[in-house]
């Protein structure tokens, strides 16, 4: 098996890349690559031909062997190859998931046979479809693993399929080979083009003599240059990774751009934006082929992604007749790659603008507009128009407000009044009038949603997405899928993001969130109740004379003065449920617990009271947290330092319920092997390791640091014995040291407060 067969990057992660170190284009040719045996189609007017593409030199500048590109190539108008000299013009088109570059080649071939112009034909533009494999291609092109580089030949892997787009714009900006190449556009749809555009981000500038267009046509996805999101990330903790934005770049297996991310997000957006961009936008492609959760932070589907990116990220047109003006064509037709390219507009781009190399260019083309910003080279003779908006007015002084986000997760109205085939705008907003409601919204074509203001998640979106006829008048707009029109009195109040309140009534504090117990019992086994009613100000006030309420699964309402020994904290976050009536607050969710105490509560007999006021016979009582904190506490010849708020990952061992905080402590010190006791309410989890700290601040926690003769009550001047040991980490950590004045300190290697 020879050193030189393979090339190239999986489609799919096409923007992965390593470290490639251009070493001149002797070896970077078309028609000397090795020939690889393959399966692909014939193409007419085509041939599958092999590029050569150099070996980049490793981290160690070690020369890596030469590898080849299968593609297809165009022919000229008499089928044979073309002649270098005579062509103006090259495009690069990048295939899609499916990797079938005989499909792109035949579509922009077609694309190119419908020009107009007679001075645009085969013999003077080129056409390339690069073929980049992965390990399903068996019996197609040569088999490789997923990965940010080539895998095969083992002997040279540090190509990427960046490196490769770069080599190839390099041959194309040869004088020597094309002397009168005018333009190069590297072209892309679909999966494809969410190759292109990365590229167009992060590819670094070749100081090419052919200007370069990167035509994106219909990606499913487009990168994030900065860490906003027109939509809610809640629940998708990786949005803004690689390969959607650049918080992980570092940990992607890739290190072609690494220089310009590691100048910041305003560095990429700048080399981005030095770029020069023709947006093909089809108009009906309102799908989505979304495999993560992250797309779905940047619009509902591939049309509403493309207007929320270039309206965080603007388009212009500086100068029309230089190397970076971004155009915006907008198309009414679906996901259709060859037809994209078919149309006026994507023949405009693809093979007319700047044709001779005098800059000349299409307007932008599709009118009506769609929102402000998607026009950057406008008709002159049309781009006064936008897009139609409802100006009329409705019941109550209601008016049009704009097209809101929705979802079945994340509603941004609390209460739907009625879904029927009769639903009109007029309806809905009168029935929202008469119920008291001042914000109305429609959805689906018939759902009438109701309320004084909307919650936090709902986010303006374009008008686009708002393209369904009302079900009782298909002439008016009534919302979408996942999108409601929206009617108020100006602009609708948007309500603050919910949260857990630190404190409930003046007297309840705010404890976390605990999981529920999974035996069959609950956390608390008091009094009870449930409903729409409720709220965390309504379940206090039930358990008046508890200690404890929690509130789960959003309505229920539970009381007691003691908390199961088995439930445990977990993340706040996990508490993720709005109250029934009141959306503004957390009431636990499935299995979820949010959870208070009552500060005042005193309990019914003498023999327990409230955490960290009863004196055990093991010594003094301790102070509550936060005021006990870093002081140390002696119990049955033990030290045990008091950390407030934090609790240690640790091997648990039997938990235990307890009058106090001392109690836990004295419990901790009898047992022989715990290290660590977390105490929450009154129940006392001892652990036999102290792992990593978690910041808990309902929890107080006591870790053992040493062994004493005799015992102590908590204070600054603890009885110990001073060491004269020299005090050396890591060996003495864990340790007390009495310090020459009879201050005490713990010793905490590798540890900063």
């Amino acid at each position: 098996m020879s050193a030189r067969r393979l090339i190239a990057m999986r489609c799919f992660t096409p923007f992965a890349a390593l470290a490639a170190v251009w070493i001149g284009l002797s070896t970077a040719q078309q028609y000397v690559g090795e020939v690889i045996p393959n399966s692909l189609p014939p193409v007419g007017n085509a041939e599958i031909t092999y590029f050569e593409i150099p070996g980049v030199l490793d981290k160690n500048r070690t020369a890596a062997a030469n590898l080849t590109l299968i593609n297809y190539y165009s022919h000229g108008q008499d089928g044979n190859r073309i002649v270098e000299s005579k062509i103006k013009r090259a495009v690069i088109i990048i295939h899609g998931l499916n990797r079938d570059p005989g499909t792109y080649q035949s579509n922009m071939q077609s694309a190119l046979a419908q020009v107009t112009t007679p001075e645009i034909n085969f013999d003077n533009v080129v056409i390339m479809s690069p073929y980049f494999t992965n390990g399903d291609d068996k019996g197609n092109g040569y088999p490789w693993n997923a990965s940010a580089n080539n895998q095969y030949p083992t002997v040279s892997q540090n190509t990427s399929s960046y490196f490769v787009l770069d080599t190839l714009v390099r041959y194309f900006d040869d004088k020597t080979l094309f002397p009168n190449m005018n333009q190069i556009v590297v072209a892309g749809h679909s999966l494809g083009v969410q190759t292109v555009h990365r590229y167009a981000v992060l590819g670094q500038h070749l100081g090419t003599i052919s200007p370069v267009t990167y035509w994106v046509a219909n990606p499913n996805s487009f990168i994030w240059m900065d860490t906003s999101r027109t939509l809610p990330t809640t629940g998708c903790p990786t949005y803004d990774n690689h390969r959607d934005g650049y918080s992980n770049f570092t940990a992607y297996p890739m290190a072609y751009g690494q220089a310009l991310v590691n100048q910041g997000r305003p560095a990429i957006l700048a080399n981005y934006n030095s770029k020069q961009v023709a947006h093909a936008r089809g108009l009906l492609d309102t799908g989505d082929d979304s495999s993560g959760c992250e797309p779905g932070t940047t619009g509902i589907n591939r049309n509403e992604r493309f207007f929320n990116f270039i309206k965080a990220f603007p388009i212009s047109s500086p100068d029309p007749a230089g190397r970076n003006c971004d155009t915006a064509d907008l198309v009414n037709m679906g996901h259709d790659g060859g037809g994209m390219m078919a149309v006026p507009a994507g023949r405009a781009r693809l093979f007319e603008d700047n044709f001779n190399g005098d800059g000349k260019r299409a307007y932008d083309s599709g009118y009506r507009r769609q929102q402000a910003g998607d026009d950057p080279f406008p008709d002159p003779a049309l781009n006064s128009t936008s897009a139609s908006i409802n100006n009329n007015t409705y019941a109550g002084n209601l008016t049009y407000a704009g097209c809101y986000s929705d979802s079945a997760n994340l509603r941004s109205f609390p209460m739907q009044l009625f879904d029927n085939s009769s639903t009109t705008i007029e309806l809905c907003t009168a029935a929202c009038v008469s119920q008291g409601y001042s914000v109305a919204g429609i959805e689906h074509s018939s759902q009438c949603y109701c309320g004084s203001a909307m919650t936090y998640q709902a986010q303006r979106v374009i008008e686009g997405s708002c393209n369904m006829g009302c079900a009782g008048n298909t002439t008016e707009m009534c919302g979408g899928i996942s999108r409601l029109s929206v009617f108020s009195k100006g602009t609708p109040k948007i309500l603050p993001p919910p949260s857990m309140p630190e404190t409930i009534n003046g007297n309840w504090y705010s404890q976390g969130c605990l999981i529920e117990v999974s035996d069959g019992s609950r956390a608390l086994a008091g009094p009870a109740t449930a409903g729409n009613f409720m709220t965390l100000e309504n379940c206090a006030n039930f358990c008046k004379g508890s200690k404890y309420f929690r509130v789960e699964y959003s309505a229920e309402c539970y009381c007691g003065s003691s908390i199961s020994p088995l439930a445990n904290l977990t993340n706040t976050g996990e508490c993720s449920m709005t109250c029934a009536n009141n959306t503004l607050e957390y009431c636990g969710a499935s299995y979820r617990l949010t959870l208070y105490v009552d500060t005042t509560y005193t309990a019914p007999t003498t023999t327990s009271s409230a955490p960290g006021t009863t004196p055990t016979s093991s010594g003094a009582p301790v102070a509550d947290c936060p005021a006990s904190n870093n002081t140390v506490v002696a119990s049955n010849g033990k030290s045990f330092v008091v950390e407030s708020g934090t609790d240690h990952f640790g091997q648990e061992l039997t938990p235990a319920t307890v009058s106090s905080f001392r109690a836990c402590i004295d419990l901790c010190s009898s047992t022989a092997q715990c290290v660590d006791a977390a105490f929450l309410g009154s129940a006392c989890y001892l652990k036999s390791g102290a792992g990593d700290a978690v910041n808990s601040p309902n929890v107080w926690g006591a870790r053992l640091v040493a062994s004493t003769s005799t015992s102590t009550t908590i204070s600054s001047t603890v009885s110990a014995t001073a060491s004269a040991t020299p005090v050396t980490c890591p060996a003495s950590n864990g340790t007390v040291y009495t310090g020459s004045t009879g201050q005490k300190f713990i010793v905490e290697c590798d540890v900063d407060h």
